[in-house]
C-alpha cells in the first residue's frame, strides 16, 4: 500500500514533466533528471522506490508496443488455429482423361460433326479394340469423331507426337468421308436410273401443295394470284 501511495505521489509531482512511461522505469527516469541537473534534490520517495520497486502494470499494453517478433508469432499461431478449425466443403476431385484434350481440339475444328447422329448402344460389335487403321473393318458411316479421337490416342501411344497423330488421323478421316460421299452420290444416280423417285425436300413439298390448292380455287382468285404481265 505504501509503495502505491509513493508511486501516486511521484506521478503527481512529475505531472508537469508529462511523464507517461511505465512505473518500473520511473526510478531510472528520475535518476537521469538528477544526473542532468534538472532536479537539484531527489524526491522523498526516491530511496524508498529504489528499495521497493513497483511491480509490472496489470494493464495489457497495446500490440504495437509489444515486441514485433512476438506479435508475428502470436498472429501466426492464431491463423494456424483458425485454418485448422475451418471446415472445408467436401468436393469431388476433378476427373480428367487424355481424350478430353483431343476431343476438344477435334470438335473445335470440325463443329459440324456434332450434328451427325451417333449410336450410343454398346454391344459386342461396337467395342472395337484394333486401331491400326481408322476404318478397319467398319463401314464408312460408322466412322465418327470419336473414332478419330481413339485412333489419334492409339498413334500417340506408339510414340508419334500429338500434332503428327492429329494430322494423320484427320487425313484418313477426310478420305473416308470423301469416299462415303462419292458412294452415296453414285447409289442415288443408279436408283434414279432404275426408276426410283427422289425424296422431295420440305420446300418442294410446300410449293407442290401451294400449286394444287391454287388449281382448286375459283378462276377469279386464280387470276388475282397470277403476276401481272
Amino acid at each position: 500500500m505504501g509503495v502505491h501511495l509513493l508511486l501516486h505521489h511521484a506521478k503527481f509531482r512529475l505531472k508537469e514533466k508529462m511523464y507517461r512511461g511505465s512505473p518500473t522505469k520511473l526510478h531510472n527516469h528520475v535518476s537521469r533528471l538528477l544526473k542532468g541537473g534538472i532536479y537539484k534534490t531527489p524526491p522523498t520517495w526516491y530511496p524508498v522506490m529504489k528499495l521497493y520497486p513497483p511491480g509490472p502494470s496489470i494493464l495489457r499494453s497495446p500490440l504495437q508496443f509489444v515486441d514485433p517478433l512476438l506479435t508475428d508469432n502470436n498472429k501466426r499461431k492464431k491463423d494456424d488455429a483458425s485454418k485448422n478449425l475451418k471446415t472445408k466443403i467436401p468436393r469431388p476431385p476433378k476427373i480428367e482423361f487424355p481424350e478430353d484434350r483431343l476431343r476438344k481440339r477435334f470438335y473445335k475444328d470440325h463443329p459440324y460433326e456434332l450434328l451427325k447422329p451417333q449410336t450410343l448402344l454398346e454391344n459386342e460389335f461396337s467395342n472395337r479394340e484394333n486401331w491400326e487403321s481408322l476404318l478397319g473393318n467398319k463401314h464408312p458411316s460408322q466412322v465418327t469423331g470419336e473414332s478419330v479421337i481413339k485412333y489419334q490416342l492409339h498413334l500417340i501411344s506408339k510414340g508419334i507426337s500429338e500434332r503428327e497423330a492429329y494430322a494423320k488421323a484427320c487425313n484418313e478421316f477426310y478420305e473416308i468421308r470423301a469416299r462415303q460421299e462419292v458412294a452415296e452420290r453414285v447409289a442415288e444416280e443408279q436408283a434414279l436410273a432404275f426408276g426410283a423417285k427422289r425424296n422431295e425436300s420440305q420446300v418442294e413439298k410446300a410449293l407442290w401443295l401451294e400449286k394444287e390448292n391454287i388449281k382448286k380455287c375459283p378462276p377469279q382468285i386464280t387470276q388475282m394470284s397470277r403476276p401481272a404481265s
